[in-house]
């Protein structure tokens, strides 16, 4: 409302006179008013939220910069060998109809899959680059963990990173009509937890290592049989040849 100066009358405000007086109205003193009101300024309560806003925000950015080190589940190039021979085994359709692998073949198949990762020419400010990837192998469960490098990044003169960056998410194999899904249970930026509805940014860093491995992929659509345990898992898949009628 509106307070008339000459008589005190309180007025709507899209009055410009008095409706008792007919005098004009003040419309600056009703800013300067507003202006004054505590009600209007923020109080102490809501700048408290913000404050713990930034700071919630500032903490998960720190703890998914601050990298977690691999476990180093590593194995060699005859491990390799032997998880490329079971592959071609389970692609042919010849026995054994189900195949074993441990964690150590994974692990060096994985290595030789990196190799045909395509790398940026130029770094950017939003490239990064897959260093290693690992597998954890759980009793229905797998642990995949990634290594990328973020940068440099430059700003002017001035070269910025490049920065060690890990990611990590936790699968769970079920079966559908159309064969096993995989389902994401958990993830890790660094050392931000992710639970399983969020955890989609976990997965990023293995676009790279999914773009090279076409004849993998095709493999895992036709599984019929897939059995997990502590350090090895067990296929087995659809063949035609050996289909019955």
């Amino acid at each position: 409302m509106i307070r008339c100066p000459q008589c005190g009358c309180e007025n709507a405000l899209d009055r410009i006179f008095c409706i008792q007086c007919r005098s004009l109205l003040n419309i600056r003193e009703v800013n300067k008013e507003a202006g004054n009101n505590p009600k209007s300024k923020p109080g102490p309560g809501r700048r408290r939220v913000w404050l713990l806003i930034c700071a919630g925000i500032v903490v998960c950015a720190a703890l998914a910069l601050w990298p977690a080190p691999l476990e180093n589940r590593k194995g060699t190039e005859a491990d390799a060998r032997q998880a490329r021979t079971k592959i071609l085994l389970l692609e042919k359709g010849l026995s054994p109809a189900s195949q074993v692998f441990n964690e150590r073949e994974i692990n060096a198949y994985l290595v030789s899959l990196l190799r045909d990762v395509k790398r940026p020419d130029r770094p950017g400010v939003w490239t990064t680059v897959l260093q290693a990837a690992e597998a954890a192998l759980h009793p229905n469960a797998i642990m995949l963990s990634t290594e990328s490098v973020w940068g440099p990044v430059m700003a002017g003169s001035l070269q910025l990173g490049p920065w060690r960056l890990t990611s990590r998410i936790t699968v769970v194999p079920e079966r559908g009509p159309d064969g096993f899904q995989w389902t994401i249970r958990s993830g890790l930026i660094g050392h931000l937890p992710l639970p399983g509805p969020i955890s989609a940014p976990a997965t990023a860093a293995l676009r790279p290592l999914l773009g090279a491995s076409f004849r993998e992929r095709a493999l895992l659509m036709k599984v019929s049989h897939l059995e997990l345990d502590e350090g090895q898992v067990t296929i087995a898949v659809k063949n035609r040849a050996r289909a019955g009628p």
